[in-house]
């Protein structure tokens, strides 16, 4: 999530239609309508799926689906990144024509102070230079790129990467930040101002670095989605088993040990039934 200050309207070249020449036009969006309500008209009307959109914007189809059913709201965080990619102004997106600028900003700060009340499994910061480099990658897809090799190879599921300027770093100098322990900090070495090539390298780091240190990053949270994940492509496996025989915070244990000995954790279907066969009291 890049952290752009204040709500600016978005000065990236539009592509086809504005986003507020369609509102003019009658398309149906509502400029008293929630903020999901508008992304999801925009989006929608730039043919984009939310796959793509989470994609683009850093953050998981999950979190997109949330904010479209009025579930959650964007981090203040974002609303810059979310005016660029849908090429949506900072006035319509969140109903400034309505005069609730005060009360929505309100809304959204309240969301992101909310966000940081805990540590983060992951968070990629960097200096103010890194800005448009970041920007520039975000429009590819290789985030979602290095997590599938990360799950194909490792079974290792990164977690929602957080993306956050900073001013208290230098222009070039980026960090890995796992619950609040820094694993790793240096200066891009590309760094050529709107060029992805810096972001694939800073993208490559964060791989590289969760690799290394998942057997830390791996929280229950994360076990749940995997053990769901097999539940639906095996179904049976885990039905009756997790968590009613064998707890989320046991296989976690297990994971961690494996990882710790360099282990992958992909055969979670073989993990499972180790663990079940194992008797009761031991490993937990």
């Amino acid at each position: 999530m890049i952290k752009t200050g204040n709500f600016l309207p978005t000065d990236r070249p539009a592509q086809g239609m504005r986003a507020d020449e369609i509102l003019q036009k009658g398309s149906g969006i509502d400029m008293k309508a929630d903020i999901g309500e508008i992304i999801c008209q925009c989006r929608q009307n730039r043919k984009m799926t939310q796959e793509e959109f989470a994609s683009r914007l850093g953050v998981t189809p999950q979190a997109v689906s949330k904010w479209e059913r009025g579930i959650g709201l964007p981090d203040l965080s974002l609303v810059r990144g979310i005016c660029q990619i849908l090429d949506v102004s900072a006035n319509i997106l969140l109903g400034l024509a309505e005069g609730k600028v005060v009360e929505k900003a309100n809304v959204l700060m309240e969301q992101e102070i909310k966000n940081n009340l805990f540590a983060e499994p992951l968070l990629l910061r960097f200096g103010e230079g890194l800005i448009p480099c970041v920007i520039a990658g975000l429009e590819t897809d290789y985030v979602n790129r290095q997590r599938k090799k990360l799950a194909q190879d490792w079974g290792i599921l990164l977690p929602v990467l957080r993306m956050k300027d900073h001013v208290g770093l230098e222009r070039d100098v980026y960090q890995i930040i796992s619950y609040d322990k820094i694993l790793w900090e240096g200066r891009a070495k590309e760094k050529e101002p709107e060029d992805e090539k810096a972001f694939r390298e800073m993208i490559d780091r964060v791989a590289l670095e969760c690799r290394e240190h998942y057997a830390e990053i791996l929280n229950k949270h994360l076990v749940k989605i995997m053990v769901d994940n097999v539940s639906e492509f095996f179904p049976g496996i885990a039905e009756g088993l997790v968590p009613e025989k064998i707890s989320y915070l046991r296989i976690q244990r297990r994971m961690q040990d494996m990882l710790r000995k360099g282990e992958s954790i992909r055969d979670i279907v073989h993990i499972l039934e180790g663990l079940e066969e194992e008797p009761e009291g031991k490993g937990k």
